[in-house]
């Protein structure tokens, strides 16, 4: 990743003692709470490019700022129950580059600066990834398996939908492209997982279900992309179908998550 070691290496030098705020959370719930801090890297990059190419507009505008928002509360939860003190350094990390990537996310971006903002996705994303092992590592003996699935599932579906949005900038080198191929494959795969659970309720097979026609929706819209044909509504289509992927896994991984 680029710039990532440098980076790491000088946040880390910086560390200073975190101060734990709160009581700790369950294990389970702070497990998912950490995945979606992950998913809330992607979803900020996601409505960064739908603002700066006018998609869905001021639904657009609104939704980035609650997620920033939402960023924040979560951190500030997931850090105040870190359970080690690698996960709190890890926390601590994230906490100093979410300073500079919250304030980037929030300004208009487009074809030419979107780069710049990349790479402090890349690292957010990688960071929190981190974290989110290293909180489920501690969790799982207690960790509900669909649930946690479901939750790297939304993770997924809010990625593919940033990329889309990315490459309609022009920007379409090997590696974002393998990222594209990977993390749809990664979704189908746990979606057809999901199916499978022999714990699923009637609300769960809904929302699984649900989950498939957006899919087949994003399917949809990716080839009329890729075939030049409705650009507009094409990429408006993948950004609702991404959304709503992501919404019903979250669902699920709550469903999951009461059930046990």
């Amino acid at each position: 990743m680029r710039k990532a070691a440098a980076l790491r290496a000088f946040a880390l030098a910086a560390l200073v003692p975190a101060v734990l705020l709160g009581a700790a959370q369950s294990a389970q719930p702070q497990a998912r709470s950490a995945i979606r801090l992950e998913m809330l890297v992607e979803r900020i990059a996601k409505l960064n490019a739908q603002v700066g190419q006018d998609v869905l507009g001021v639904r657009s505008r609104r939704s980035l700022e609650q997620a920033v928002r939402d960023f924040d509360s979560t951190l500030l939860s997931v850090s105040a129950s870190a359970p080690d003190a690698e996960s709190r350094d890890t926390y601590h990390l994230l906490t100093l580059l979410w300073v500079q990537y919250r304030a980037a996310a929030l300004r208009p971006t487009n074809a030419d600066t979107v780069r710049k903002l990349r790479d402090r996705t890349e690292e957010m994303a990688y960071v929190a990834a981190k974290g989110a092992r290293l909180v489920q590592d501690s969790a799982r003996a207690t960790s509900n398996a669909s649930a946690i699935r479901a939750e790297n599932a939304a993770v997924l579906a809010q990625r593919v939908g940033k990329i889309y949005l990315w490459m309609r900038w022009d920007m379409r080198d090997d590696a974002l492209a393998r990222d594209l191929r990977e993390s749809t494959e990664n979704l189908r795969r746990i979606l057809a997982t999901l199916h499978e659970a022999s714990a699923n309720s009637p609300e769960i097979g809904d929302e699984l279900a649900g989950a498939d026609a957006q899919m087949a929706f994003l399917d949809a819209a990716a080839a009329d992309l890729a075939g030049r044909r409705s650009q507009a509504r094409s990429i408006e289509f993948i950004a609702k179908a991404s959304d709503h992927i992501a919404e019903s896994m979250e669902r699920v991984a709550s469903l999951q998550e009461g059930a046990r």
